[in-house]
C-alpha cells in the first residue's frame, strides 16, 4: 500500500510539475517583462527554494558530499561550472523564447529530446534499444531529415534543447553530480550571471518596486520554483520506467501552449514533423508501458 501511495503521489507531482512549467512557458509570454528579468527572478526563487527544501528533508550532507570531492578533485569544480553553464542557457532560453515568438521551435526541441537521450544511451553508454525504441529513433530521424529538407535545417532554439540537454545529462552522469545537491549547486552558480542579466534590463529593479509587478514576479518565480521542486519530488518517489514515461508529457503540452495558447504561426508543411515525432514519442511510451508491466509480472526480485 505504501508503494502505491509513492506511486500516486509521484505520478501527481510528475503531472503538476509538467503543468507548472507550462505555465511559466506562456506566462513568459504574456507578461511584460524582458526574457533575462523573468530568468533573474525565477533563478533567485528557485535558489531560495531548494534551500528551504534542503533544510526542511535534511540533506545537505549531499552538498556537503559534493564540495568534498570537489575538494579532493578541483577539476569536478570545472565541470560543475560546466553543467550549471548549460543548465542555465536552458532555463533562460525556456523564458526567453516564448516572449519572442520561439515557443515552437523550444517545444519541438522537448519533443526530439527523448530520442537524441535514447541514442546517447545507445552510443554512449552501450544502453540496449528494443525495437520500439529502435522505430521511435527511425520515424524520428525521418520527421528530423524532412524538416531539413523542407525547412533548409532546425532552428538554433530546437538544437540547443534536443542537443545541449543530452550533454548535459552526459557530463553529469560521467562525473557522478546528480540529484537536489548537484541540481542546487548549479543554480548557485547560475544565479550571479542571472542576477547580471537581470539588471542590465532593470538596472534600478523598477518592475520589482511596482506593487502589481512584484506581484507577478513573485508568482512567476514561485511558480517555476514549485515546478522544478516536484519534478525532483517525483523522480524520487516514482521508479525510474515510470517518471521516464510521464517525461513525455510536457513536450506535448508546450506544443499545444505554443500553438494554440500563445497562437504562434505554423505552416501545413510542419505538421508532418510534429505528427511524425509525436507517433516517435507514443512508440517510446508504449515502450514504457511494456517495460512496467515486464517487471510487475516478474515480481520482486529474490
Amino acid at each position: 500500500m505504501q508503494g502505491e501511495t509513492r506511486t500516486r503521489l509521484g505520478v501527481a507531482a510528475s503531472i503538476s510539475a509538467s503543468l507548472l512549467f507550462v505555465v511559466v512557458f506562456v506566462l513568459s509570454a504574456s507578461l511584460d517583462f524582458t526574457g533575462n528579468e523573468f530568468f533573474g527572478w525565477r533563478t533567485l526563487f528557485t535558489v531560495a527554494m531548494l534551500v528551504v527544501f534542503l533544510s526542511a528533508t535534511r540533506r545537505w550532507a549531499g552538498v556537503r558530499s559534493l564540495l568534498k570531492r570537489i575538494a579532493g578533485r578541483p577539476q569536478l569544480g570545472l565541470t560543475l561550472l560546466f553543467t550549471a553553464a548549460m543548465l542555465g542557457v536552458q532555463q533562460w532560453l525556456f523564458t526567453w523564447a516564448p516572449g519572442q515568438g520561439q515557443g515552437l521551435p523550444v517545444a519541438l526541441g522537448y519533443f526530439i529530446m527523448p530520442i537524441t537521450l535514447a541514442l546517447t544511451g545507445r552510443l554512449l553508454f552501450k544502453e540496449r534499444l528494443g525495437p520500439w525504441r529502435i522505430a521511435a529513433v527511425a520515424i524520428a530521424g525521418v520527421a528530423v531529415a524532412y524538416q531539413i529538407w523542407q525547412f533548409g535545417g532546425l532552428s538554433w532554439e530546437t538544437l540547443v534543447v534536443a542537443l545541449g540537454y543530452p550533454l548535459y545529462f552526459t557530463v553529469r552522469r560521467l562525473a557522478r553530480i546528480g540529484g537536489s545537491a548537484g541540481l542546487t549547486m548549479e543554480l548557485a552558480l547560475c544565479l550571479p550571471v542571472a542576477l547580471t542579466l537581470l539588471l542590465l534590463d532593470d538596472p534600478t529593479l523598477s518592475t520589482f518596486r511596482d506593487p502589481g509587478s512584484a506581484l507577478s514576479l513573485a508568482g512567476f518565480g514561485i511558480v517555476g520554483a514549485a515546478a522544478l521542486l516536484l519534478y525532483i519530488g517525483s523522480s524520487q518517489l516514482l521508479p525510474l520506467s515510470v517518471f521516464g514515461l510521464l517525461s513525455y508529457v510536457e513536450p506535448v503540452l508546450l506544443a499545444v501552449a505554443a500553438a494554440f495558447v500563445l497562437a504562434e504561426p505554423t505552416s501545413i508543411e510542419e505538421l508532418p514533423t510534429y505528427l511524425a515525432i509525436g507517433v516517435a514519442l507514443l512508440l517510446l511510451a508504449i515502450e514504457s508501458v511494456h517495460r512496467i508491466r515486464r517487471r510487475r509480472a516478474a515480481g520482486p526480485p529474490a
